[in-house]
């Protein structure tokens, strides 16, 4: 199950659609604190995670997940600030990968495929 993180409500449903017709179980939620909730709930594959949003950002939920999901969960952050910035501090910063804004449907899904491809059973 893939967890997709972000506040914009027409971002967040059309990843949901998009990895949904690629054939992935997807559940969403839209801030850092269900987020959370959820990712305790149904312990996902993979998050896909937006940066900038309000109350927690990304980096805040980040260090959450690692801290109660270890380094095995792939985290993917997204944003549309600068990737040339960005990229180096998502990674520093415990993400496992980093996908700029606006972002084309087969970049994602090849994301999602090789992280979900590469984690190893638990």
């Amino acid at each position: 199950m893939i967890l997709i993180v972000d506040d914009n409500d027409n971002v967040r449903e059309m990843q949901v659609a998009v990895l949904e017709s690629a054939n992935y179980s997807v559940r969403d939620a839209a801030d850092g604190i269900k987020a959370i909730a959820l990712a305790e709930e149904v312990c996902p594959e993979l998050v896909l995670m937006d940066i900038t949003m309000p109350g927690m950002t990304g980096y805040q939920v980040l260090e959450i997940l690692r801290e109660r999901h270890g380094d095995a969960l792939p985290i993917i952050l997204v944003s549309a600030l600068p990737e040339s910035e960005e990229r180096d501090i998502a990674i520093s910063r415990g993400a496992t990968d980093y996908i700029s804004k606006p972002f084309d449907i087969p970049s994602v899904l090849s994301c999602v495929k090789q992280y979900l491809q590469v984690r190893p059973a638990v």
